[in-house]
C-alpha cells in the first residue's frame, strides 16, 4: 500500500489567557498531506518556491505581516499548485477553562495536536507523520510515547510512522507553517473581508477538512432574529450535532466501512459549514475519498456502505438527484421527505395491488406479503389501508 506523508506545524501559542499581550486567540494545527507518488515533486516545487520568495530563509508565515496580504495571496496561489491537500484543527482558546488541565503547555500541545493525529492515523493505513519539534529531547520522547499509546499501536516497530524535525530541516513542514498562519489570520480577524475571501478561495480547493474545537456547530453565524430564519438555524445545528455525535461514537480505530463513513461525513460537514448550500455530487465525494487514500469506489458503495449506514446511525443526510448534503433549512428537509414519499408510497401501492391480485386469484389463500414473512412490510401495507379508510 502506498504511503501517505503528513507534515504538521502550528500557529499560535498555548497561553489560555487570551487577554494577555502577545497571546493568540486561536491555536491552529495544520497538516499537509502528500501521496508517496508525489513526494519528490512536492519537495522540489516547495524548495523552488522557498528560494524564489524567501531566498536563504524558511517559508514562514510570521515573516509576512497583515499588510502584506497581496504577497501572501501570491504565495498561497503558488503553494496551491503543489500536489498536496490540507487538514486543519482550529482551537478557540477563549472557550477553554483557564483552570483546567489544558493550562499546562505540555498537556495543551499533546491534546490539540492529538485531535489531528487521531483523525489522520484513523484515516490512512500507511501514514508517515513529520512534525515540527517542540521543546527539548525529554518532551520529544514524551510526545512519541503519547502518540504510540493513543494512536499507533506499533509505532515503535515503525520508526518512520512518527518523527519530529526542526522546521529548518524540512521545507514541507515550513509549508504547513505558512498555511497554519494564514488560517490563523482569518480566525484572529486580522485580515479585511476582501482579503479573507481571497484566502478562502485558494484554501477551499485544497482543504479536506477543518475541525473546530470546542465544537461550535453554527455558533460562527449568530442565530437569526426572525422566526423563520431561526427555525432553519435549528435544523442545521441539530444535523451538525448528530454528525459530531457519530464521530465521537465511532472511536479511534474504526474498521474500513467506519473509515469510509467518517470520511464521507467529514466532507459533507465541511462543505455544509464553509463552502456551499448546494448538494454535493457523488462524483465529488468519490474524488475526495480517493484523496484520503481510498481506492476505486462506485456510487453503489457510497450509498450502501456510506450514506445508508450513516442514516442508520441517526446522522441526518438529505439527498436529491444532484447529490447529498447536511440539511441547512426546513426546505431541505421538506424536499427530502417529498423525494422519499415519491419513492416509498407508490412502491407500497404497487405491492398492495399485487397482493390483492394474488389474494383474489387464490380465493384468499395466497397472501404474498405474509407468505414471505415480511412483518414490517405487512404493517406498512395495513397502515396504508387504514389511512385510505379514514
Amino acid at each position: 500500500m502506498d504511503r501517505t506523508y503528513a507534515f504538521v506545524d502550528e500557529s499560535g501559542n498555548s497561553d489560555l489567557d487570551t487577554s494577555k499581550k502577545g497571546s493568540s486567540g486561536f491555536f491552529v494545527v495544520c497538516s499537509i498531506l502528500v501521496a508517496e507518488k508525489d513526494i519528490e515533486a512536492a519537495y522540489g516545487q516547495a524548495e523552488a518556491l522557498r528560494k524564489r520568495h524567501f531566498q536563504t530563509g524558511e517559508i514562514k508565515s510570521s515573516t509576512l505581516k497583515t499588510k502584506n496580504s497581496d504577497r501572501r495571496a501570491r504565495i498561497l496561489g503558488e503553494l496551491a499548485e503543489l500536489p498536496l491537500k490540507l487538514y486543519f484543527t482550529v482551537v478557540d482558546k477563549s472557550r477553554i477553562h483557564l483552570d483546567g488541565g489544558l493550562r499546562f503547555k505540555t498537556s495543551f500541545v499533546k491534546f490539540t495536536n492529538g485531535m489531528l493525529y487521531d483523525r489522520l492515523f484513523g484515516s490512512f493505513r500507511n501514514l508517515q507523520m513529520i512534525v515540527d519539534e517542540h521543546g527539548g529531547r525529554e518532551f520529544q520522547q514524551s510526545l512519541k510515547s503519547y502518540v504510540a499509546n493513543r494512536f499507533v499501536d506499533d509505532l515503535f516497530g515503525d520508526k518512520d510512522a512518527f518523527r519530529t524535525l526542526p522546521s529548518r530541516d524540512d521545507v514541507l513542514i515550513q509549508v504547513a507553517d505558512f498555511f497554519a498562519g494564514t488560517v490563523a489570520q482569518i480566525y484572529e480577524g486580522k485580515a479585511t473581508e476582501d482579503v479573507v475571501r481571497a484566502y478562502k478561495a485558494i484554501l477551499r480547493g485544497l482543504t479536506l477538512d477543518l475541525v473546530e474545537w470546542p465544537p461550535k456547530y453554527q455558533d460562527l453565524l449568530p442565530p437569526p432574529l426572525d422566526e423563520s430564519g431561526y427555525a432553519d438555524y435549528q435544523v442545521h445545528e441539530e444535523a451538525l450535532r448528530q454528525a459530531e455525535r457519530f464521530s465521537e461514537r465511532l472511536g479511534q480505530h474504526p474498521d474500513e466501512d467506519g473509515r469510509l463513513q467518517l470520511c464521507i461525513l467529514d466532507f459533507l460537514r465541511f462543505q455544509s459549514k464553509f463552502v456551499t448550500k448546494d448538494y454535493v455530487p457523488t462524483a465529488e465525494i468519490i474524488e475526495h475519498l480517493q484523496d484520503r487514500g481510498f481506492g476505486e469506489l462506485t456510487d453503489q458503495k457510497i450509498r450502501s456502505s456510506g450514506i445508508a449506514k450513516l442514516r442508520d446511525a441517526d446522522v441526518i443526510i438529505t439527498s436529491s438527484a444532484k447529490g447529498y448534503k447536511i440539511p441547512q433549512t426546513r426546505a431541505d428537509i421538506k424536499e427530502f421527505l417529498e423525494r422519499a414519499s415519491g419513492i416509498v408510497v407508490p412502491l407500497l401501492e404497487r405491492v398492495k395491488r399485487a397482493q390483492r391480485i394474488y389474494q383474489l386469484s387464490s380465493l384468499g389463500e395466497y397472501d404474498i406479503v405474509k407468505a414471505a414473512s415480511l412483518t414490517e412490510l405487512a404493517k406498512l401495507i395495513d397502515s396504508l389501508e387504514a389511512f385510505a379508510n379514514d
